[in-house]
């Protein structure tokens, strides 16, 4: 059934979407409607949320909608927002809703008024090709902005549509107290720390070369600590395999919760590293809060969180390119895509020289919060809605992108 419906929204919703003909607003600060999972707890829920609030901090009148209810998926958090914007007075809507999605929330909150404002797609994607469905929902989007330089030369190449890079606005936030300790951590020892969800391809967050790099290190050291934070597990094959992995390695943790954001940032911030050898990220959102929260980074050198991961700033790690392979959905037919397959060796390396040298942690700690809150200030959402004030104005020479920071 799942195959099927898949099927009919890529080749016939996706069609029945017609682009809207409005002009985007001229005022300075048109009223935004932003959509998408606010009520839950995913990275592409924090992004509608992270929008909403810096568009709003910047002056713009918003409306927030969740869309949970549309896909019957329960709320996961709260999410308290003064809704006061009615819908005759929306000019222009973001939706931070990738395009498998956008058929269904465009389709139940009705063509005409879609057809009414100025329509945006935030979307993140993390290949160097994008999917049939993706191309198909390039021509109904007025413009899309993506979260890295990465995503935006890649859409770029599908769509005459402005495709513009918008940071996402990252905040350090509050962060629980203590954690090592509910953990049963000591404080003194190396904690290196990693987030993922099952539900968004394990193969492509990659932890089992996490878990390969540190069994290789440290299988018989008793103070250092691999923290696996995960969610979606469930009886899943895939959280089988990871356990399996780790059998009989008391160091390795792995914790398949569901966890307040306020905990996800606590334990981010009492690592010593936060580390993702992941294949390939469209952006990296857990990567840029551990570097607002000061906390180093070790990191595959490819894809989106290159926009903010420097030499200076965060412990590199090399990669080959391979062919994509995976079973999940969103990679189908996607036959001659590439990922980085991080060196785990190499990672292996730096993880032992940092565990004896903890200097080296110190002076990445010196300019990692610094370097990520530039990346954020470089590309905001109000930087890329003028850029579209300008192009309505035909003065392209303002539509300029600045480069990725190089700190």
């Amino acid at each position: 059934m799942r195959t099927s419906y898949r099927v009919l929204r890529a080749r016939v919703l996706q069609q029945l979407i017609p682009q809207s003909r409005v002009a985007f607003p001229a005022q300075k600060k048109p009223v935004i409607e932003v959509i998408g999972f606010f009520q839950s707890i995913s990275g592409i829920g924090e992004s509608a949320r992270l929008c909403a609030q810096q568009l709003a901090a910047d002056g713009y009148p918003v409306k927030c909608t969740s869309v949970e209810s549309f896909f019957r998926k329960p709320a996961e958090m709260e999410w308290n927002w003064a809704n006061t914007i009615h819908d005759d007075q929306v000019q222009c809507r973001i939706y931070h809703l990738n395009p498998p999605m956008l058929p269904t929330v465009i389709l139940q909150m009705g063509i005409k008024k879609f057809k009414q404002t100025y329509n945006i797609g935030y979307w993140a994607w993390e290949l160097e090709l994008i999917p049939t469905e993706w191309i198909k929902a390039t021509r109904y989007m007025n413009a899309i902005f993506t979260p890295s330089e990465f995503t935006t030369n890649v859409i770029q190449c599908y769509t005459k549509a402005p495709v513009l890079t918008v940071t996402h606005p990252v905040v350090a936030g509050q962060a629980t107290a203590n954690k090592r300790a509910a953990l049963g951590i000591p404080e003194d020892a190396f904690l290196i720390a990693n987030i993922f969800s099952f539900g968004s391809a394990m193969e492509r967050k990659n932890p089992v070369a996490l878990v390969n790099a540190f069994k290789q290190v440290f299988k018989e050291t008793d103070n250092a600590h691999l923290v696996l934070k995960a969610n979606a597990g469930d009886e899943s094959p895939e959280k089988k395999q990871l356990l399996e992995l780790i059998a009989g390695h008391s160091k390795i943790h792995l914790i398949d919760q569901q966890w307040s954001r306020a905990d996800i940032l606590g334990l981010i911030q009492c690592a010593s590293v936060y580390a993702s050898l992941h294949r390939s990220e469209g952006f990296g959102l857990t990567i840029a809060e551990a570097m607002l929260l000061g906390t180093p980074t070790l990191v595959t050198a490819w894809s989106g969180n290159m926009d903010f991961n420097t030499e200076e700033n965060s412990f590199l790690i090399p990669f080959t390119q391979v062919p994509v392979n995976s079973p999940h959905p969103e990679f189908k037919g996607l036959t001659n895509a590439q990922w980085a397959e991080a060196n785990s060796d190499e990672a292996a390396t730096i993880l032992k020289a940092i565990y004896t040298h903890p200097e080296l942690i110190a002076q990445k700690k010196v300019c990692c919060a610094q370097q990520m809150q530039a990346c954020i200030n470089n590309h905001k959402y109000q930087h890329a809605l003028d850029k579209l004030t300008v192009l309505e104005t035909g003065n392209n020479e303002s539509l300029k992108t600045p480069e990725p920071i190089r700190l």
